[in-house]
């Protein structure tokens, strides 16, 4: 329906890019960044972020951005930061929304209390 402009759009974020780009959604990103409303590279920004980011997703990445593009890695490219804690909860279906706001809630306390 074309119901969307890119005329104004001054940053453009891809959120989990190396999933998007490996993962069959190319041609809707070429599609938008193709779209003739669209800003040209030189008059945005665009932001790319990814927990992992294998070579070969990098270059085709980097067709996307400007040409002096900045690759800022932290920690091992296409590994887990040992530094991030991750917890797994098992819950049922209706009580993730509960689940979540106890967490929410323990963490916010827990917070406040180290700080």
């Amino acid at each position: 329906m074309e119901a969307v402009a890119f005329s104004q759009v001054r940053y453009l974020i891809l959120e989990e890019a190396d999933r998007m780009l490996d993962m069959c959604f190319v041609p809707a990103v070429i599609k938008m960044v193709d779209d003739p409303s669209m800003t040209v590279k030189s008059k945005h920004q665009t932001l790319m972020f990814s927990t992992t980011f294998p070579e070969e997703i990098q270059r085709l990445a980097a067709e996307f951005l400007k040409s002096d593009y900045l690759f800022l890695a932290v920690g091992v490219v296409g590994s887990a930061d040992m530094d991030v804690k991750q917890n797994f909860y098992q819950v049922q279906q209706y009580e993730k929304r509960q689940k979540l706001i106890e967490i929410l809630n323990n963490s916010e306390s827990s917070f406040r209390s180290e700080h």
